[in-house]
């Protein structure tokens, strides 16, 4: 029986597989302005998902989650990909389901919490921060990001990610990123919350701070 995925990992399967060397370069020149170029790989996923009722966000944000995923990617790597058969791991998987843990006392709720954390683009951006010695410009840039608006996000997001991909190791959960952003403007920020409650408690506890 074939396993049910979620549609943020079903559309990286999608890029991963579908994706031509071509498509790689114009998904890295939107980029600029996300959703104004057509690019045929996105527009096939989106026409599966959207109804006659087109959401301009969330158009955006699978514009935008593509060209960032472009810029991480070689065209070399592409066959590989079509070959993988495994898919990014969601929190809701069973290997991630949590458990009490007697040692610390601390209920399951408290773990699935941190498996989520680890997941945000704010763990990796703490992970970056700490790569590089805690550099003050590293946490303005993030504290920036989480202020961004929408005409902002693009050129943010993409900055932050020249630096993430710089640094060996870090692991960008992108189906996780699709679905914050598809959720940044939500009322209260949660996401950007999220993200901050991730990047300050991965310092906390990684960078030895008290």
């Amino acid at each position: 029986m074939q396993k049910e995925i979620s549609r943020e990992q079903a559309f990286v399967r999608h890029l991963r597989r579908r994706s031509e060397p071509a498509d790689l370069a114009r998904m890295r020149r939107a980029l600029g302005d996300p959703g104004q170029e057509v690019i045929p790989v996105v527009e096939r996923f989106l026409a599966r998902i959207q109804d006659e009722r087109e959401d301009r966000w969330e158009r955006l944000v699978y514009y935008l989650v593509a060209g960032l995923w472009a810029t991480t990617v070689s065209s070399s790597e592409l066959e590989h990909f079509r070959q993988q058969t495994e898919e990014e791991p969601e929190p809701t998987q069973a290997e991630e389901k949590p458990v009490d843990n007697p040692l610390s006392g601390q209920p399951a709720a408290v773990h699935q919490v941190e498996a989520g954390y680890r997941r945000t683009l704010g763990h990796a951006i703490a992970q970056l921060y700490l790569a590089r010695d805690q550099p003050k410009s590293i946490e303005q840039r993030f504290v920036t990001l989480l202020d961004a608006d929408e005409e902002q996000l693009p050129y943010r997001l993409r900055q932050m990610m020249q630096l993430l991909k710089s640094e060996d190791g870090i692991q960008i959960y992108w189906s996780e990123l699709l679905r914050d952003l598809l959720a940044w403007n939500y009322e209260g920020k949660p996401v950007q919350q999220k993200w901050a409650r991730a990047f300050y408690r991965t310092v906390s506890k990684e960078g030895g701070e008290e």
